[in-house]
């Protein structure tokens, strides 16, 4: 009778032993939970862009490199149509000014003479003491020399322009967002980005990811926030929503991954909570239900 129980009880201990190492290994290891997918329609739309002068930015570069002379703008100060920024190097373009404007006297001159030339001529020809061919002659010398002064005033044009040229000047009614130029250095052709300037307003550029488009629309209010620092900038309202979609360029940590997104445009108008928000910000625009 005690042989035929202990292979029982061995055969119960293996199986409770089982039982027991299953229940431990299902209750410390439990399989993970699906993630359920958020739904985007219950989600505030979060977009990324950029502070703008309202209507963009103007940029002022030179046609020519030349070296600062005068300067008369700073940062943030408002200016006028046509008013002087800076003044370059601009000795030969006088100086080609004062030598067509000699030329342009000259030629007046060498036109008042030729005048009464051909005066004298037409009353010895009206007299029959002239030829035909004196008085013709005259009238050919009075008519190039009037050439000739039409052509001095056209280069004295060229000479004003091109010292024009030398003057950088505001182009719009606005504000001087950036002005990096020092008295003396030298300012490069098509050098863009060192005379920024733009309307006294702002607001914000946005570049909404193709599946926020549809809840972004024109009128709807938003919050604006510094991207970095998470600062509260403001309120802003949709005004403007580009009719195309384009694509941008994203990079990742890897510097050698990047990935492309479609994208629209959004204008957002800025209603600013604190003064002296820099263009060029990025700035986070969130848009509630």
């Amino acid at each position: 009778m005690k042989k035929a129980i202990k292979p029982s009880l061995v055969i119960a201990i293996i199986v409770f032993g089982l039982f027991f190492i299953i229940s431990s290994f299902k209750q410390a290891s439990p399989p993970p939970k699906v993630a359920e997918h958020p739904d985007i329609d219950e989600v505030p739309a979060r977009v990324y862009g950029v502070i703008e002068p309202a209507g963009r930015e103007v940029f002022v570069s030179p046609p020519m490199t030349k070296r600062v002379i005068e300067i008369y703008a700073d940062e943030g100060a408002l200016v006028k149509v046509g008013q002087p920024l800076c003044v370059l190097e601009n000795s030969v373009e006088q100086e080609q000014v004062a030598l067509a404007l000699a030329k342009v006297s000259l030629a007046q001159k060498s036109l008042e003479l030729s005048a009464d030339e051909l005066k004298r001529a037409a009353k010895l020809y009206k007299k029959r003491v002239d030829t035909e061919y004196k008085y013709t002659q005259a009238k050919l010398e009075n008519e190039l020399e009037l050439k000739r002064l039409k052509v001095a005033n056209h280069e004295l044009d060229v000479a004003k322009a091109r010292l024009e040229q030398t003057i950088l000047r505001s182009p719009i009614d606005g504000v001087v967002y950036k002005f990096d130029v020092r008295l003396g250095e030298t300012l490069s052709a098509g050098d863009n980005d060192r005379i920024i300037l733009g309307a006294s307003g702002l607001w914000a550029r946005l570049y909404v990811e193709s599946f926020w488009k549809d809840k972004v629309k024109t009128g709807l209010q938003c919050k604006v926030t510094d991207s970095e620092t998470q600062e509260y900038l403001g309120t802003g309202t949709v005004v403007n929503r580009a009719l195309y979609m384009g694509r941008r360029d994203f990079r990742t940590e890897d510097s050698q991954e990047r990935f492309d997104t479609k994208f629209q445009e959004v204008i957002v108008a800025l209603q600013p909570e604190k003064n002296q928000i820099p263009v060029g910000l990025l700035v986070i625009a969130e848009f509630s239900q």
